[in-house]
């Protein structure tokens, strides 16, 4: 509800004039509470359409990472495990998944440079690296994964290496991409489910 009420000011442009001769300078509250309750509006839609675009970005970031065949749905199951007790909880689960790996890696690394090559050992540690790898959807990662098993299982040295090093580049544009990703999201505020690209 907007109470109209006028006051009147006397607004003296030089002390030394008389009161009389000075304009009377009217200032109606219904004015200034209409152009607060504007601005209040607009700000607040302002927010809003932000706040929109924001989560639009972040579905448009998930889905290239879907169409370009970095993920699988089991991405989208762990982000449907989301609520709002835990909001983080995909990013969390993502974090753990590139501690742990680094050290699979490792020891990939170090196996591989030993003459011979230890196939039974380094298809071992596949084996671990491509369970990690699909229990966050990382679809990339995981074919390159059962591409250096195929080679272990054929004693294909070259073949492993190589297949190695996809596999590194693979994991490492993953992990760049998820970092976007989840920054956006963060900034974006949650959602109440989890969409699934289309």
């Amino acid at each position: 509800m907007c109470v109209c009420v006028s006051v009147e000011l006397r607004c003296y442009i030089n002390p030394s004039t008389p009161c009389h001769t000075t304009p009377h300078c009217t200032i109606s509250f219904a004015i200034l509470t209409t152009i607060q309750t504007s601005f209040l509006f607009f700000l607040s839609h302002f927010l809003i359409m932000d706040k929109i675009h924001s989560h639009r970005q972040v579905a448009v970031i998930k889905h290239s990472l879907f169409d370009q065949g970095y993920l699988d749905e089991q991405f989208i199951q762990l982000e449907e495990l989301q609520d709002d007790a835990n909001p983080n909880f995909v990013e969390e689960i993502v974090t753990l998944y590139y501690r742990d790996s680094s050290r699979l890696i490792s020891n990939l690394d170090h196996t591989l440079e030993r003459n011979p090559l230890d196939f039974n050992k380094l298809d071992t540690i596949m084996h671990q690296f491509k369970g990690s790898s699909s229990s966050i959807g990382a679809k990339k990662v995981k074919a390159e994964c059962t591409l250096f098993r195929e080679y272990c299982r054929t004693r294909n040295g070259e073949g492993c290496r190589k297949s190695f090093q996809q596999m590194k580049k693979e994991y490492a544009i993953l992990r760049k991409k998820l970092e976007t990703y989840f920054q956006m999201a963060r900034q974006a505020g949650p959602k109440e489910t989890a969409l699934r690209p289309k």
